[in-house]
Formats: C-alpha cells, sequence, structure tokens
C-alpha cells in the first residue's frame, strides 16, 4: 500500500509541474505575438478577369473577431500594377472598405491592407465576405481570395485561405532600434511648392508623410486650411515604426480649378498633419491657374 501511494504521489507531482510549464508557455506565446495587421491579397482565377481594367473600384465586406478585436481601423492602402492614384474608405458600422483608383490593373492582381482596432490578440478571425466592383457586380467566385494577419511589432504572421486559419513565424517585420537616450517622434510631410490646375482631367496630386521614431502605432489626421480649394483623403490613418510612411490623394475640386483659369488667379493653402503622439508638420501649396 506504501508503494502505491508514493507513485501516486509521484504522478501528482508531475501533473502539477506540466501545467505550470505549459501556463508559462502560453502566457510567453501571448505576450510576444500580437496581431493587428491584414493583408487582403485578390487575384483573378483561371479564364476571369475581374480586376482588370475597366474596374476601377472595389467594396469588400470583411468580418473581423477574435478576442479584443474591435473591428477595423479607418486607413487602407491598395496596392496594384497599372493603378496611379487611390481613394480609400471603410465604414467600420459595416466593415465595408471601399477602394477607387485611376489607372488600370493588367495583372489581376491587387492587394489591400489594413489594421484591425484594438489588435492585441494572438488569435483574431478575418474573413473576406463578399467583393464587388464598380457598378455593384458581385465578384467574390472570381477570385482566389488569401487573408494574411501580421504585427506591426513582432515577427509573427498568420494567413488563411477559404476559412481555414493557420499560424507561422516570420523574421521578415522591420523594427527600428535607438542607442542612448529617446528621441521625440516626428513627421515630414511632402508636397509641391506650387500646382498648376488643368481645364480638363483630373487635378490631383500625391501627398507623403513620413514618421521617423515612432515606438508604437499612432494615429494621424490631416487638416486644410479650406476645403474648397483643396481636398485631402483619407484625414485619418496610421503610423507606426515598421509602416512609418503614408501616401495621400490631394485633389483641387473642378469648381475650384474653374475659378482659378476663368479669374487667371492663384490661391495658398495649409496643409497639417498631426498625430497622437504629438508628432506634427505644416506646409503650403500654392494653387495657380499658371498665367503669370
Amino acid at each position: 500500500m506504501r508503494k502505491i501511494n508514493i507513485v501516486v504521489a509521484l504522478l501528482i507531482m508531475l501533473t502539477v509541474s506540466f501545467n505550470l510549464i505549459s501556463l508559462r508557455v502560453l502566457s510567453q506565446t501571448s505576450s510576444d505575438s500580437v496581431l493587428d495587421t491584414y493583408t487582403i491579397s485578390l487575384t483573378n482565377k483561371d479564364g476571369k478577369t475581374s480586376l482588370n481594367s475597366p474596374t476601377t473600384a472595389l467594396n469588400i465586406t470583411v468580418l473581423p473577431g477574435g478576442q479584443n478585436v474591435a473591428g477595423i481601423e479607418s486607413s487602407v492602402s491598395l496596392k496594384a500594377t497599372g493603378v496611379i492614384t487611390v481613394l480609400t474608405n471603410v465604414d467600420a458600422t459595416k466593415n465595408l472598405i471601399t477602394v477607387v483608383w485611376s489607372g488600370g490593373i493588367s495583372d489581376g492582381k491587387a492587394t489591400v491592407t489594413g489594421m484591425l482596432k484594438q489588435g492585441t490578440t494572438i488569435a483574431p478571425d478575418f474573413t473576406v465576405v463578399k467583393v464587388e466592383k464598380d457598378g455593384g457586380a458581385n465578384i467574390t467566385n472570381d477570385l482566389n481570395i488569401t487573408v494574411n494577419l501580421s504585427s506591426s511589432t513582432t515577427g509573427s504572421s498568420s494567413s488563411s485561405s477559404g476559412g481555414t486559419t493557420t499560424s507561422s513565424s516570420s523574421g521578415g517585420t522591420t523594427a527600428s532600434s535607438s542607442s542612448g537616450g529617446s528621441i521625440n517622434p516626428s513627421i515630414t510631410l511632402t508636397v509641391p511648392e506650387e500646382f498648376v490646375v488643368k481645364k480638363t482631367g483630373f487635378n490631383t496630386f500625391k501627398v507623403k508623410v513620413i514618421g521617423t521614431n515612432f515606438t508604437s502605432t499612432s494615429k494621424c489626421t490631416i487638416e486644410v486650411s479650406d476645403d474648397t480649394l483643396l481636398r485631402v483623403r483619407p484625414l485619418k490613418f496610421l503610423l507606426n515604426k515598421s509602416r512609418n510612411t503614408k501616401t495621400l490623394l490631394a485633389r483641387v475640386p473642378t469648381l475650384a480649378a474653374k475659378d482659378l483659369i476663368n479669374n487667371e488667379a492663384s490661391d495658398i493653402v495649409t496643409v497639417d498633419v498631426s498625430c497622437t503622439n504629438d508628432a506634427s508638420d505644416s506646409q503650403d501649396i500654392i494653387l495657380s491657374s499658371g498665367s503669370p
């Protein structure tokens, strides 16, 4: 009887030790692997041309979920061969991502990237429910759709296709480091010194924002001194140490362009960008009719 009691005691001790080790490993994994960025890859299926020109817009309905995921952030970006300028919008209440572009996609491939709100989970769920192109045509079944979830601060990533999610580890995330004392974050706003409006076509140009020494994700906001003369989109976006650059689209409204041309005049607008980490910058742009 004594021998049996000793064996039982040893088994209990081993079981407790194993559970403690498991909890420690789980805790370490949870703190190190934070997935907060999603990348949706869209590719035409064989024989389909839904993404190719003349398509210039997509509505993508998604379903984000998982522990501590509250939805999707308002800033997204589009990458595709042949695309010139891009306008984006996110309806967070409907989980609807809208991207509109000029130019034409020739190779049937597009990538949409954004961030999860409150991205503090190691196991988010993210599903693309529906993809529509301009005109409202449902092209979901015409596409191969893959979702990749990654971290803006660590090297972990997760990819899914067809509703199955698998996790993997990658060392491809870029992180910046500094030595010595702490350095305050800063913003560099790049705009043309003068923009000459045209009588026909789109009066658009790019505004580039570069963040330096961003140690964490910060929400940034664009303000224009007179939005009847110049409109910049998106007005809000995110920057962090691995995604520290954002390209925005600025447009002179048709009415403002006509007034400048008809009056052979010019005007000055100021573009300000400020972030929640106190980084900011401001630049003036001359809007001109081109007349002396």
